[in-house]
């Protein structure tokens, strides 16, 4: 199999496709399946003078004709544009001001400059011939394999602050021991920098209320201006604590990210109303220890009067379910934050009886716990976290 490479401009490219000398459907292609907005982003790039991944196309023995093996979906947005069937999105990300000239121009509506610019730029184009019988089947295969990024992996590409210090503080957690058998799993496609990355937007963001997606922490990469450097501290010093707390157990704790991130935002709010690393440490311990046991303990029985210890199992389940299925809602964050400082109130009474917040919700722990059976459920804890506003503001 033999590969020559070229780079036609897309003038002629389209051309050759209005004459039927490059077919976009040969018998082994996919339909096409871009919607408008992906066919926006590639004429965008084109725009930019962005760089085009190469097509590859094989030539039909004795014919001058050429088939896509691959490069399909964006030969048909390039003929979708030229032949008018879209307008330019002039506000994608990063805006710039002549693109926003162009919003929503199609292409008989482009200045002749614009125009030019467009059927000038080249694409690379790497032309199969002298194959065997099954070898440009095996070449489409392999640059289809899927690769699957991770929303983390995708976010590396934006070069800007906040990702730097994302990264920054991905190295710290490596530097201070953090991998698979302390924590549960390890930075394999970048699982840190997805969490840190969560965790700093929560923390600026001063609430649990607003769900934390992988768009929205790349809208905050593609901003300008990075992370506040007490944010970046507050960060720095909730993973050390965190460390700590996990290597004060034995055997280790297996954590996900959905409880690291929890563990993470509970440290951080917990620093902020105690001192005391030790009542940190010794309520993490606890916790795991209940976590792992689930049934009689010498933990469950050194309960304070009033607390039944049915209702620490039953909150105990909460979490649980909430930490392993539909991990991403805002009611699963709430109720996960809710659940850790709830047992954390019940063990601690004296602790926390001169912070209004954490009383009352040990007041509301306690008041089920007086229920005969007492009961506690996911909707009584939405009931409780409702009234508390919890979460409304770390």
């Amino acid at each position: 199999m033999h590969l020559t490479p070229s780079d036609p401009d897309i003038a002629t490219l389209h051309r050759k496709i209005r004459q039927n000398r490059l077919d976009l459907q040969p018998n082994f292609q996919r339909g096409e399946v871009w919607g408008k907005a992906k066919k926006q982003r590639l004429i965008d790039s084109i725009l930019r003078g962005w760089h085009i991944p190469p097509i590859h196309v094989i030539q039909v023995p004795n014919s001058d004709k050429q088939e896509v093996l691959d490069g399909q979906q964006r030969l048909a947005a390039i003929r979708d544009f030229l032949g008018g069937e879209f307008a330019i999105n002039g506000n994608l990300d990063p805006v710039e001001s002549y693109l926003k000239e162009l919003d929503g121009l199609s292409w008989d509506e482009l200045p002749d400059t614009v125009a030019g610019k467009i059927e000038d730029f080249t694409i690379r184009l790497l032309t199969i011939s002298d194959y065997k019988p099954g070898e440009p089947g095996e070449l489409f295969y392999r640059l289809n394999q899927p690769t699957n990024l991770t929303s983390a992996e995708q976010r590396n590409a934006y070069f800007g602050e906040a990702r730097q210090q994302v990264k920054d503080l991905s190295e710290t957690m490596v530097e201070l021991g953090y991998n698979r058998e302390v924590l549960g799993f390890s930075n394999s496609r970048m699982a840190y920098d997805d969490v840190i990355s969560k965790f700093l937007l929560t923390i600026e963001l001063s609430t649990l209320k607003k769900k934390i997606t992988a768009n929205s922490v790349t809208s905050r990469y593609r901003d300008s201006d990075g992370f506040d450097s007490n944010l970046i501290i507050a960060v720095e010093e909730s993973l050390s604590k965190l460390f700590t707390c996990l290597t004060q157990f034995s055997p280790p704790v297996k954590l996900n990210k959905a409880s690291t991130l929890s563990w993470l935002v509970f440290i951080y709010k917990f620093s902020n109303s105690f001192s005391s690393d030790e009542t940190l440490i010794e309520f993490f311990t606890r916790f795991e220890s209940i976590k792992r046991e689930n049934s009689e303990s010498s933990d469950l029985t050194l309960l304070p009067k009033g607390i039944n210890k049915g209702v620490v199992k039953k909150i105990l389940a909460v979490y649980l379910d909430r930490v392993g299925s539909r991990v991403a809602d805002t009611s699963s964050v709430v109720l996960r934050d809710i659940s850790l400082w709830s047992l954390f109130t019940v063990y601690s009474p004296n602790i926390i009886e001169k912070n209004t917040e954490y009383s009352a919700l040990y007041d509301s722990i306690h008041h089920l716990s007086t229920v005969s059976p007492p009961s506690i459920t996911e909707k009584n804890f939405e009931e409780i976290a409702n009234s508390l506003a919890w979460g409304q503001k770390l």
